[in-house]
């Protein structure tokens, strides 16, 4: 709460003092002029008592003065003209401001409400300055006597011949003035006022004997008491003009003069209606009002035409320059509503003036800084003010002292006693015959005085005359007031109350109960009773509705709301300055303090009221506005700002926004008419487009102005000043490495490598940094260098970016900046560039210069373009919402260490011609970007605003989350991607494919061509490449290679070989591979083209393929540990592959035969295939009509196929969705440990060579080669080192080589395609099927397994029991093979007994170790749950009787058999089966235990045999 400097009843104390008029002869005022002061100012200082007197009252009852004023007035002044009185209170109000010190940042001024932190006002001397002069300049009424004049001291000087006729002189003009102009001011307290003589004596010119001679003669001509003989200067002018400056005394009567007008000539005010400010391009139209309202101060004083149009010409002839705007009539004002904005000043006013403002600390807490004005130092010469009392010395002031305290104390108490007794005496006399006569003649005659309220015209029909017995006790009344008999005064206030009600005297009746309220409360805690708040309040509504003085309401009110706020009752007082606000509205001076001085008391409630605190100050200064007070109308706006700031009341606060900016730039505050605007440019803004384009054009004029006004003054030479818009989030900056995105090629059949671009996909990231490491630990002979970092190109915020990005000499650096439009109305951004410095790497021992581009001069920016090529883009046109990156291109010309600092643009707007057909920036080249079409009309002013501006990238680097400290606290660690270090230029590879396809058939063999460049200036080498998918591509590994764009290699046909067998040693496939380039450097400017295969994917969809190209320049520096040993290249190829055959296999063993000696069933199989064409004919649309199978080849170590068909099979074709089954004779060899290739043709005529490039290196690049590969040791993938010993695993493989076949069958096909336009295309492919096992189905393609379902989260582990490895069940339940041989038909005479059938049990053992055998013809398999039988077949009622196969037959003979077999060995067993009755028999009915070498001798494993042996007998 603002405080003001006195309490409230010093004020009050203060406000109804005695007056004492004073008048002076001429000599006498010579003598005080000395001091550049008259008589009254003189003695001004020391009119306040410091000691305690006493007074008696009419009942003779003692009462204690306490610092008692005296008030004195020259009686000689002229009075202000009328005229001049509403000046006199604005320039008061304005020549009161803050000093930077007030309402500073202090303790005592912060106020912490709910989450409202308020930074308020210690005081406000502008409301207690208009409070002052108000009090000052009310007129007088009849109705009280608290500024009449008590007494009147006369002053003559010694240095007159006859000071006594002087005297009588001075005496006799006072009488004739009291007598003759009775309304004359001063007024006079009653007619037998105190006469004082005072004889003024000058110490320094006058002689002592001859004045104090004269005093005699006064105290005997006018009384002792009366008179006094004043001594002043001391001190001579000669003595005055010799002392040094600082030898002079305090100056205390500079309080108390008015301000000479060379300090007000900075005032912001004016008294004339206010007009738009035409210096603005643009203008809100918001609703206005238009009323004819007198002022207030008009309606306190009459004004003359003459002076009201002198004062009107005048200022316009010094500031308005526009005679337009002066058409309006005088008494017409604009009535804005509370929110609207007014303009204050013309555009010539706002050139012309100076203005020099205090600081104001509210609007630093808003963020606003206070600006200078160019004027204030000539200001502040022209406001010396003169000294005073020059020639008074201490003495001096002393006698001064003593003079005013026996003034009181001998004359005026002595005087006030005698007339209270005077008056109390006669109204004593004759209030009983007032009384008694006029209450007759008011029963019998009755009375023309109202008898109810009556109306402002008719409140002088009550007229008392000078003597009436009403005003007597009013006169009594007032002087107890102004002698401190607060009590007495009640009384007599009360008494006199009742009398002016009665008679319907209404003014008189209102200041009785104002000055009896008053009286109790300035008796406080002595007085028994409660402040009598409702006689105020009737008092103020008497003052306004009945008697329609409002100079003596506004009184009652300032002295009310002080007694109202010194009792607590902020509520109170708020509502009565409310109440004045509403019934004065039309002085905009007095609303506006009242406004503000009601906020005031809000905010100082018991509970706050911070809401209605700011809405009272956006009233107040809008007030203030309207009244001319600009800066006080800027605090104001800026006190409510602390409550509406960022608490979502957004037109609120853009209002607030609106007008400080207004009025910062009338003050010629530029800086926070800037930061002003800016706060309405924000993304939440609420307003319309048409509002936000107002608010955008207001910024840019006046952040121009700024500009220039900074230019002027030769601030921060060449620095660009920082934009608000568009947005920018650093963080989102993108820095790419490298060339721009790839263009469309010349020739459309090359497909350039797609490298990296700001859109790839950043989690793949580490995908790519596999391949890197992949390739580096190739090139590093299997080690990966301790020094080694991956290789980045494009920097995000997603990256690691500890470390700063290697740029080289020549290469593009492309920097992408997300903008994004806040508003709803469209930015332009013109000549747009990036901002850096640079420090270059120079030899020596000077240190180098840091060069920038941001500074604006032609040789430096010459200077910076020679260094780094900077790209500048033409235009950019965002909408209202947009947000668009920005792509920006440097090429550093030598080496060092690059910083991207900011973005420098023109920030502007554009007319609405031209909004339609403005480029959006979208991902245009920085180097071909081209400006905005304007329309053909001649741009308006508002479209050729436009502003040179910049914003700081300042990247935040990622938080830090380590250690506890680092989670405890925000601590952010380094991000340098825009710190770049440039090096020395490098060699820069460029990889095209020719013909590459974007669609491929599953498995479709398809030749390219690729072509590798060396685009930069030095040479290459260590040329290799890596891919995600290796078996994708492959180069050759031989030199003879087909001849682009031929596919396969092919044999001579020969007639006389029809399976011919080729062998290979087995290949390592390796995940890197060196591209075969002649001399393996590859020179600047060289190109090399070499052919490619490339073969489909066998799963059907879209594929993404990654290649990831290495290279190494040739001339490193090894010692420089800073510099790049290698560079890559990524590219990614897209494929759709489409499915074409499904090829489906299995390899089956024929059973033990009896009559092969030779182990045929050991070395040989039989292998069947399943081709199914998956294509459907479509119309209209690529399908394959057809696939023709044109070979298959067999690799393995240990087989070979070959045809079962003993004619030649030709034109072996598979229509679309047919299946052909194809059946294959495998046969096992012994080789050399070589890899066999066995080919059975079907299209004799081109016979494929399946062991040349491309065929072998797919088959060795497939998945499932790799995976054999990779199980029998031979990969070349880098073991993954183990920490930890492993356990010994048993070794199983001579189990296992019961069931293993290992070979793989490659199905080589040609596929006829029809295309759209009807044409056949005729493509070729291979498909790879790896056979591991017997009995077991593959597919070309590999078989996704399902997702199982997890098992149950325990969080107490199941203790398992350890048990040892145990091969395979089914490898070992088909360890040994067997058969029987027996006649298969056979008659018998059943009636002669048992048909003994002899039957021979082949034994063959498939494993390479020993086997023990157990043979045991009483059980059968059956028995033990297994499936070696057929299961008994279930039979419906009524159907037919099938043939029964029966197993109910008996083994005679030995029913075990114990035998071993070797391993691959082979051994009979000869058993007799009896039969008891005819029928057919299945004498597969017996149980084959085993047990090799590593199992347990005492667990048997049965062998599985479901193959029947049928044998049928009759009778």
């Amino acid at each position: 709460m603002a405080q003001c400097k006195q309490s409230a009843p010093e004020f009050i104390q203060n406000t109804f003092s005695p007056h004492v008029a004073v008048l002076c002869s001429k000599d006498a005022e010579v003598l005080c002029q000395k001091n550049n002061l008259t008589f009254a100012q003189l003695v001004q200082p020391f009119c306040r008592l410091g000691t305690e007197v006493h007074i008696k009252d009419p009942n003779n009852v003692s009462h204690s003065i306490h610092n008692l004023r005296i008030s004195t007035c020259d009686m000689s002044a002229t009075p202000p003209q009328q005229a001049t009185t509403k000046k006199m209170l604005g320039d008061a109000v304005a020549g009161s401001q803050l000093q930077t010190g007030d309402g500073g940042r202090g303790a005592g001024n912060m106020m912490s409400v709910g989450n409202y932190d308020l930074q308020l006002h210690a005081s406000t001397p502008w409301f207690e300055a208009y409070r002052e002069c108000f009090l000052d300049v009310i007129a007088l009424s009849d109705h009280e006597y608290l500024s009449h004049c008590v007494g009147c001291i006369f002053v003559a000087s010694s240095g007159q011949s006859d000071p006594i006729a002087t005297f009588t002189s001075l005496t006799n003009q006072q009488l004739q003035q009291q007598q003759q102009f009775p309304n004359k001011v001063p007024r006079w307290f009653c007619p037998g006022i105190l006469t004082y003589y005072v004889l003024l004596h000058d110490v320094s010119d006058g002689e002592l004997p001859r004045a104090e001679a004269y005093y005699q003669s006064m105290k005997t001509t006018f009384g002792s008491q009366c008179c006094h003989l004043l001594q002043i200067n001391s001190r001579s002018l000669q003595t005055v003009e010799n002392m040094k400056p600082e030898a002079s005394l305090p100056d205390p009567w500079s309080q108390f003069l008015p301000k000479p007008p060379e300090v007000q000539e900075g005032v912001e005010y004016d008294g004339l209606p206010l007009q738009d400010d035409a210096s603005f391009p643009s203008h809100l139209s918001e609703a206005r009002l238009t009323s004819t309202i007198p002022d207030l101060e008009n309606s306190m004083i009459e004004t003359t035409p003459d002076v009201i149009s002198d004062k009107i010409s005048s200022v316009h002839s010094s500031s308005l320059t526009d005679l337009n705007e002066t058409n309006t009539s005088n008494n017409e004002l604009l009535m804005d509503h509370p929110l609207a904005f007014h303009s204050t000043e013309t555009q010539a006013q706002v050139e012309e003036s100076s203005i020099a403002h205090d600081g104001d600390a509210t609007a630093a807490a808003n963020g606003y800084q206070d600006g200078k004005s160019a004027g204030s130092a000539a200001g502040q010469e022209k406001s010396k003010l003169r000294v005073h009392g020059v020639c008074l010395t201490t003495s001096d002031m002393d006698r001064l002292r003593i003079f005013m305290h026996e003034f009181v104390v001998r004359s005026l108490i002595p005087w006030a006693e005698k007339q209270m007794r005077m008056l109390n005496e006669q109204l004593t006399s004759r209030k009983g015959i007032h009384r008694s006569i006029f209450s007759a003649t008011k029963k019998w005659f009755g009375t023309n005085k109202p008898s109810g309220p009556v109306q402002a015209s008719q409140n002088t029909s009550v007229v008392y005359t000078s003597e009436a017995p009403e005003l007597q006790l009013r006169r009594l009344a007032d002087l107890a007031f102004l002698f401190q008999m607060y009590d007495y005064a009640y009384h007599t206030y009360h008494t006199a109350k009742r009398d002016f009600n009665n008679d319907h005297a209404w003014l008189h009746f209102a200041g009785a109960l104002e000055m009896a309220s008053l009286s109790i409360f300035m008796l406080g805690s002595q007085s028994q009773r409660q402040y009598p708040h409702h006689y105020m309040e009737s008092a103020i509504t008497t003052y306004l509705t009945t008697c329609r003085n409002f100079q003596y309401a506004i009184r009652a009110t300032l002295v009310s709301t002080e007694a109202l706020k010194c009792r607590g009752m902020y509520g109170e007082a708020a509502m009565q300055f409310l109440k004045m606000t509403n019934e004065v509205g039309d002085s905009d001076l007095s609303s506006a303090l009242f406004l503000e001085q009601g906020a005031h008391c809000f905010i100082n409630m018991k509970t706050p009221m911070v809401r209605k605190y700011a809405f009272h100050m956006i009233l107040a200064g809008h007030r203030f506005n309207k009244a001319g007070q600009r800066k006080h109308s800027l605090r104001a706006y800026s006190q409510a700002l602390q409550v509406f700031k960022s608490k979502y009341w957004s037109l609120a606060e853009d209002h607030i926004h609106f007008t400080i900016g207004r009025q910062s730039f009338n003050l010629k505050q530029l800086e926070n008419a800037s930061s002003a605007f800016k706060h309405l440019l924000m993304a939440e803004s609420k307003q319309p487009a048409s509002q936000q384009g107002a608010f955008l054009r207001e910024y840019l004029f006046v952040y121009k102005q700024l500009l220039t006004q900074e230019a002027g003054e030769n601030c921060s030479y060449g620095r660009l000043p920082e934009l608000p818009l568009p947005n920018i989030n650093s963080n989102t900056t993108k820095v790419l490495l490298g060339k721009q995105q790839p263009q469309i090629p010349e020739n459309p059949r090359k497909t350039p490598a797609t490298g990296v671009w700001f859109d790839h996909d950043e989690s793949r990231n580490m995908s790519w940094q596999k391949l890197e490491e992949r390739l580096v630990i190739s090139a590093n002979g299997g080690s990966l260098p301790n020094t080694f970092r991956s290789t980045l190109q494009c920097f995000t915020n997603n990256t690691e970016n500890r470390a700063s990005p290697i740029a080289f000499v020549g290469e593009h650096i492309v920097v992408e900046v997300q903008v994004e439009d806040p508003l709803q109305v469209t930015l332009v951004l013109s000549d747009v560039m990036l901002l850096w410095s640079f420090l270059p790497s120079i030899a020596g021992a000077d240190k180098p210069q840091l060069i920038s581009n941001e500074v604006s001069t032609g040789v430096k920016n010459n200077l910076a373009d020679e260094i780094i090529q900077t790209t500048v883009i033409k235009e950019v046109v965002l909408e209202g919402g947009q947000t668009a990156p920005i792509r920006l291109t440097l090429v550093p010309r030598q080496p060092g260490e690059l910083r991207v600092v900011g973005l420098a643009y023109n920030l502007g707007t554009t007319s609405s011609q031209s909004q339609s057909s403005s480029p959006l920036p979208g991902d245009m080249p920085s180097s071909t970007a081209s400006p905005s079409i304007l329309g053909s009309q001649k741009p308006t002013f508002i479209s050729s605003v436009y502003v040179r501006g910049k914003q700081k990238l300042e990247v935040q680097g990622p938080r830090l989350n380590a250690s506890k400290d680092d989670k405890t606290s925000k601590l952010y660690g380094p991000d340098r991607r825009l710190d770049l270090t440039v090096h020395e230029e490098m060699p820069i590879l460029e990889v095209s494919f020719c013909d590459f396809p974007d669609s491929l058939l599953c498995g479709e063999v398809h030749c390219i061509e690729m072509e590798v460049r060396n685009t930069g200036r030095s040479p290459l080498h260590q040329l290799k490449v890596t891919s995600t998918h290796p078996d994708f591509f492959t180069f050759g590994c031989s030199q003879d290679l087909p001849k682009y764009p031929y596919v396969y290699q092919t044999r001579s046909v020969d007639s006389d070989i029809s399976n011919p067998i080729d062998s290979c040693s087995v290949r390592s496939v390796p995940d890197v591979i060196d591209i075969p380039i002649e001399g393996n450097i590859l020179r600047p400017g060289d190109t090399r083209s070499l052919p490619m295969w490339l073969r489909g994917n066998d799963i059907g969809g879209v594929h993404e393929v990654d290649f990831l190209f290495y290279y190494e320049p040739l001339n490193t520096q090894a010692k420089d540990k800073d510099s790049v040993r290698h560079r890559v290249l990524r590219h990614r190829a897209v494929v759709n592959t489409v499915e074409s055959l499904s090829v489906r296999a299995m390899v089956t063993k024929p059973s033990a035969c009896v009559s092969g000696s030779d182990r045929q069933e050991l070395k040989s199989c039989i292998i069947s295939c399943e081709l199914e064409n998956l294509s459907q004919v479509q119309v209209q649309r690529p399908h394959i009509q057809e696939v023709q199978v044109t070979q298959v080849s067999c690799a393995s170590q240990d087989w070979v196929v070959n045809s079962l068909s003993i004619s030649d099979q030709k034109d072996v074709r598979i229509g679309s969705r047919h299946i052909l089954q194809l059946a294959l004779k495998g046969t096992k060899c012994e080789t050399d440990g070589n890899l066999m290739f066995s080919e059975v043709f079907f299209d004799m005529q081109k016979q494929i060579n399946s062991v040349q490039t491309p065929c072998c290196d797919f088959y060795f690049r497939s998945p499932a080669c790799r995976q054999i590969s990779s199980a029998t040791g031979d990969a070349t993938l880098l073991p993954i080192p183990s920490y930890r010993s492993a356990p010994t695993q048993p070794d199983f493989s001579s189990v296992n080589k019961a069931r293993e076949v290992k070979l793989t069958l490659i199905i080589l096909w040609k596929a006829f395609v029809a295309q759209e336009n009807g044409q056949l295309k005729i493509l070729v492919g291979q498909h790879h099927v790896c056979i591991e096992r017997v009995d077991t189905v593959v597919t070309a393609y590999p078989l996704v397994q399902s997702n199982q379902d997890q098992p149950p989260l325990k969080f107490i582990r199941d203790v398992e029991p350890e048990t040892e490895p145990q091969p395979s069940p089914e490898v070992t339940t088909k360890l040994v093979s067997y058969s029987f041989l027996h006649q298969l038909d056979s008659t018998h005479d059943f009636n002669k007994g048992l048909c003994i059938v002899p039957v021979t049990l082949k034994l063959q053992n498939h494993t390479n170790t020993s086997v023990d055998i157990l043979v045991d013809t009483s059980k059968s398999s059956d028995r033990f749950g297994t499936a070696s039988s057929p299961s008994p077949p279930q039979f419906s009622p009524g159907s037919p009787t099938p043939p029964v196969m029966s197993c109910s037959f008996s083994w005679v003979g030995p029913t075990l058999a114990n035998l071993t077999l070797a391993p691959g060995a082979d051994q009979q067993l000869q058993l007799k089966a009896a039969f008891c009755r005819p029928g057919v028999y299945n004498c597969n009915n017996l149980a084959v235990f085993v047990t090799y070498a590593d199992a347990d001798p005492s667990e048997m494993i049965l062998q599985k045999h479901s193959t029947p042996s049928i044998i049928t007998l009759s009778a």
